[in-house]
């Protein structure tokens, strides 16, 4: 479920940024806040079916089948699919998504205001825009690196010996 769930988070936060019609790196704290709700809601959405079946197999019990543990047993993930469609239809595949919702949603709002507004400090902090608040660019910085520059890059990473030959105290 882990997976299905961050593609479609990501997914949907790259799709959400383009409603805006504002680059994504130009957007607003509530707008960031805006989007991470709305993505995690989807992708939770789309993805909870592989929360229930994991509960599901969680729950039943090889030792106890019928002291309190589960009394059907899966063979498997699609078999428990199988059976949970069949015995309680193909929405019980949603069950207990409201409560998840409720803790999910704000969650990655936060998490991708949080994420986005420490981007801009730290671009603040290096030069590279005036202001944490702003968008605004320092003027005078080089914003990019060409695809030469990024070559000459790569040919000195792999080029460099990182060790330090002559060390400037000596013990």
């Amino acid at each position: 479920g882990a997976v299905p769930f961050s593609a479609g988070l990501f997914f949907m936060n790259m799709s959400l940024d383009k409603i805006w019609q504002v680059p994504g790196a130009h957007l607003s704290p509530v707008q960031n806040f805006i989007n991470g709700c709305l993505a995690a809601g989807v992708a939770q959405t789309l993805s909870f079916p592989f929360e229930t079946v994991k509960r599901k197999m969680q729950a039943q019990s090889p030792i106890l089948p019928h002291y309190g543990g589960v009394d059907v047993h899966f063979n498997g993930m699609i078999d428990c699919f199988r059976q949970i469609v069949k015995t309680k239809g193909v929405f019980s595949l949603w069950n207990g998504l409201t409560a998840n919702l409720l803790k999910v949603v704000p969650y990655f709002g936060l998490m991708f205001t949080m994420f986005e507004g420490s981007k801009r400090f730290f671009l603040y902090r290096n030069g590279y825009i005036v202001s944490p608040l702003s968008n605004q660019l320092t003027p005078g910085v080089d914003q990019s690196l060409g695809p030469r520059e990024l070559e000459e890059l790569r040919k000195f990473l792999r080029h460099k010996n990182f060790a330090n030959r002559n060390p400037s105290l000596k013990s």
